[in-house]
């Protein structure tokens, strides 16, 4: 059993073993996990496991972007499944106000390089028949949540 690391990780959660994976990518190789039950089998089990893009904060919104394009590449990296399932997500503006955020976060999405198109309610029925539209001023739809 090893006594010493240079990088001690507590939790095999998703942000240790995150930081695990990231830290291994970056080279370090004096890194132990010591997690007490089974990888993910904390509150992390019991998360949703979405990555939305819609965020109006841009250090937020680079984050998620790159876990999004992350998650489509560790498959084919690891061989392991990741279960990543890309269907994109419609989110609907009822007033004004939500127009102009809709507004604010696309520009944000727009410097990170996240796809969001604002559409209308016949641009909104055409990605999503069965959606109704009575009243919606606008759709954000991020093609890249998942």
């Amino acid at each position: 059993m090893k006594t010493h690391a240079r990088v001690v990780i507590i939790g095999g959660g998703a942000m240790g073993v995150g930081l695990l994976y990231h830290l291994t990518k970056e080279g370090w190789n004096d890194v132990v996990l010591v997690e007490k039950g089974e990888l993910t089998s904390g509150s992390t089990w019991h998360a949703a496991g979405l990555i939305p893009h819609f965020i109006g904060s841009l250090s937020m919104a680079k984050i998620h972007y790159y876990g999004s394009e992350l998650y489509k590449t560790l498959e084919e990296e690891t061989g392991q499944s990741t279960g990543w399932h890309g269907c994109g997500a419609i989110r609907l503006a009822v007033n004004q106000d939500q127009v102009d955020w809709f507004h604010y976060v696309k520009g944000v999405l727009d410097q990170v390089g996240a796809e969001c198109h604002l559409l209308g309610p016949e641009e909104i029925r055409e990605v999503h028949p069965l959606l109704n539209t009575d009243g919606v001023l606008m759709g954000a739809y991020t093609t890249g949540d998942g």
